[in-house]
């Protein structure tokens, strides 16, 4: 499954994260910082996390109205160890984007 997350609400759930601010230039930039963001989260802490071997993105750029206005969104996939780590999976989603909503 993936998720479609906004340039700016990975960088803002970082600065409330880590306090840190960060520029996202690349999809590897991202990946490192949702990477933190997922350590953060009560999912990471059980047993079932293990069950989530990576994270793959990839950018999308949309221009809503004209060429010089766009949105930079981050499509997150879940790449799991096996078809019983989905509940994980859902829960994770669950959580981050609740997180994510917040901001």
């Amino acid at each position: 499954m993936k998720i479609r997350v906004r340039d700016e609400k990975i960088t803002k759930a970082i600065k409330k994260l880590e306090g840190i601010d960060i520029v996202l230039k690349t999809v590897e930039d991202a990946k490192k910082a949702m990477l933190l963001v997922l350590r953060k989260t009560e999912i990471s802490r059980t047993k079932d996390y293990e069950g989530l071997r990576d994270i793959a993105l990839t950018r999308v750029v949309e221009h809503t109205t004209s060429a010089v206005e766009y949105q930079t969104y981050y499509e997150v996939e879940f790449i799991l160890a096996d078809e019983h780590s989905i509940d994980m999976e859902i829960a994770l989603i669950k959580e981050l984007q609740a997180m994510f909503e917040k901001l």
